[in-house]
């Protein structure tokens, strides 16, 4: 359990822009795991939890699950593989798409701004997305079983 907690907490912090000092967590077992906190320990990242029964101190990340659950659920694929191209350009495109709650600007543009703003806060291992996650997404709806349309 440990060797994994360590391989996707590193993973999790090498996609961040920012240098990670803390995450912040529900109480999800796999988070409150002997595992999860000692790989926290030996990456030398603070592990806060939420209250428990308040999801809406997790209102971001619920906001954006919605979303997936809406947009990219509703796409019926072939494999794991396909639901991982699939994800990885809904992140992209989303990470680009204006956002009400941010004035008007995009995630990427925030990012880029609070960098430029203070470029000590820098993640030295940040891992830029793939360029071509985007258009390998759409290929993959294109070649999709089925595509499910929201409700109007």
């Amino acid at each position: 359990m440990t060797s994994s907690a360590i391989a996707f907490l590193k993973e999790a912090i090498g996609a961040a822009p920012f240098k990670t000092t803390h995450v912040l967590t529900d109480r999800g077992s796999c988070f409150t795991a002997d595992g999860f906190e000692e790989a926290c320990r030996k990456l030398k990242v603070e592990h806060r939890k939420t209250k428990p029964y308040t999801p809406q101190t997790n209102g971001l990340a619920e906001r954006f699950n919605g979303r997936v659950q809406r947009e990219v659920l509703g796409i019926t694929i072939d494999s794991h593989r396909d639901l991982e191209t699939l994800l990885k350009g809904f992140n992209q495109a989303y990470n680009r798409r204006r956002q009400r709650v941010l004035k008007g600007a995009s995630p990427e543009q925030v990012v880029q701004r609070r960098l430029t703003a203070e470029p000590k806060l820098a993640n030295p291992r940040y891992k830029p997305p793939d360029p071509g996650a985007l258009p390998q997404a759409l290929h993959v709806v294109a070649h999709a079983k089925e595509v499910s349309h929201p409700d109007n």
